[in-house]
């Protein structure tokens, strides 16, 4: 038998928005790496390019940090996936293009094969089963 505890409406509140906080964090992890892979999939671009199109994209919905950006690409070039060059620039310093590499080509076509299935699937059922 399961024993029931008895908590206060705060305490719930607290492990609710522990849960809630936890889930929105790995689904921002998940996105921005998706749509970064996909961006670049779509031809090399540097990441103020990147941070403008994700706003675009998301209708403003999501605001990568440009640190947590920057980290994600180093993160990504350094396994393999994406490769970086140095571009001059019309205004300023040099700029850093990101492409796929082939292992990067292949996550993109691997996650994109995962996800728009199921994306589409939670689309068509989530709103049935909230109400």
């Amino acid at each position: 038998m399961q024993r029931r505890m008895s908590l206060t409406k705060d305490a719930l509140n607290k492990i609710a928005r522990k849960y809630h906080d936890q889930i929105v964090f790995d689904l921002k992890r998940g996105f921005l790496q998706f749509i970064t892979l996909m961006l670049i999939g779509n031809g090399p671009k540097y990441a103020y390019e990147i941070k403008a199109e994700i706003l675009k994209y998301t209708r403003g919905g999501f605001d990568v940090d440009k640190n947590n950006l920057y980290k994600k690409l180093r993160s990504l070039e350094r396994d393999g996936i994406l490769k970086s060059q140095l571009e001059p620039s019309l205004r300023g310093a040099q700029r850093k293009y990101y492409s796929l590499t082939p292992l990067g080509k292949k996550l993109l076509i691997e996650t994109h094969t995962l996800l728009f299935p199921l994306m589409q699937s939670l689309r068509e059922n989530i709103t049935k089963h909230l109400h």
